[in-house]
């Protein structure tokens, strides 16, 4: 195989019967991987011809290696009246007077990185977690309060962070939660033979080296789906606008509430802010700044050590990768 190939310059000049050839090939460098489909991904006017691969029950994609400049420093087009408005609005009430030191105070530096080709988990994984029988002895403590409080029409619910029961298609999942340090939760993420993608990698992955504040431009979408529909007795999992597939076929950055864990970089959670700003009463689009492929949040900056100690919870996830 011609490495080269596999990086975006000369893997778009590849016929498609040559592209599928070499994502064919992909599954003997790595055997874990087992061929699932080709796949086209357009999204925000960029798009990718790639292919979905199986491992573990798990879709990963083909992303192509590529030389791109990432981190903001100025609007390439500039934002609409109504995104400023709103913006400054929000942050004159926290006494912040200009709105383009902000946003560059909140975002990663420019910088120009070449990253390799990679297959990239799909979707979120969560972290800490794990499913128990509704029989179990590990839930008789929490009995009482599921039968007081787990009605026909409640979807989920957490208890204390330690136990959390939900409904998915019809069945009743229940989960306990078991504390996992920053450090333990890479040693096993490597020793099973995966990486978490870096802060390049992670802005790389989100954005696919757009120069917009967002990914879809330099103003927000008001006219985005941004929460779930829910009816009484039934869930209907209609996704967000921004959790379908990017150009990447990634379910990327979608909830400033949802927090990815990336390593080997200073700051080690991209995507959200575990709902800092949001929550924070800063409203939708200051809320949803967290989303921008460049942003970085300052939230944790105090408490790093402690959160580190116990990455995982309500609003820390993962996706692994391996580079190629």
């Amino acid at each position: 195989m011609q490495r080269e190939k596999l990086y975006r310059e000369e893997y778009g000049k590849l016929l498609s019967a040559e592209r599928e050839t070499l994502l064919l090939s992909l599954t003997e460098i790595d055997t874990r991987f087992q061929f699932l489909r080709f796949e086209k991904f357009l999204r925000f006017g960029m798009q990718t011809d790639t292919a979905i691969y199986l491992c573990n029950g798990r879709e990963f994609v083909f992303v192509p290696g590529d030389i791109v400049t990432l981190g903001w420093e100025k609007f390439a087009i500039g934002m609409n009246d109504d995104t400023r408005l709103n913006m400054q609005e929000t942050l004159e009430e926290y006494d912040i007077t200009d709105l383009d030191t902000f946003l560059r105070e909140n975002m990663s530096p420019l910088r120009t990185i070449t990253l390799p080709p990679m297959l990239v988990e799909r979707e979120l994984n969560d972290i800490g977690w794990w499913r128990v029988d509704l029989g179990s002895k590990e839930l008789e403590t929490f009995q009482e309060y599921i039968k007081k409080h787990f009605h026909l029409e409640t979807r989920s619910f957490t208890i204390s962070g330690k136990m959390r029961i939900y409904r998915n298609n019809g069945e009743i999942i229940a989960e306990l939660y078991e504390p996992v340090s920053y450090s333990d939760f890479l040693t096993k993420i490597h020793k099973n033979g995966f990486s978490l993608p870096t802060e390049d990698e992670w802005e790389y992955l989100c954005g696919g080296g757009s120069r917009t504040l967002f990914r879809w431009g330099d103003s927000f979408d008001y006219a985005m789906k941004l929460y779930h529909f829910e009816a009484k007795d039934e869930h209907t999992d209609v996704p967000y606008t921004l959790q379908l597939p990017n150009q990447f076929g990634l379910s990327i950055a979608y909830d400033p509430y949802k927090q990815e864990v990336v390593e080997k970089s200073e700051y080690f959670l991209k995507g959200g802010d575990g709902g800092c700003n949001i929550c924070g009463g800063m409203g939708i689009t200051i809320g949803y700044l967290p989303t921008a492929t460049y942003f970085r949040s300052e939230c944790l900056s105090k408490d790093e050590l402690d959160y580190k100690s116990d990455i995982g919870g309500d609003y820390t996830f993962y996706r692994r990768i391996v580079r190629l």
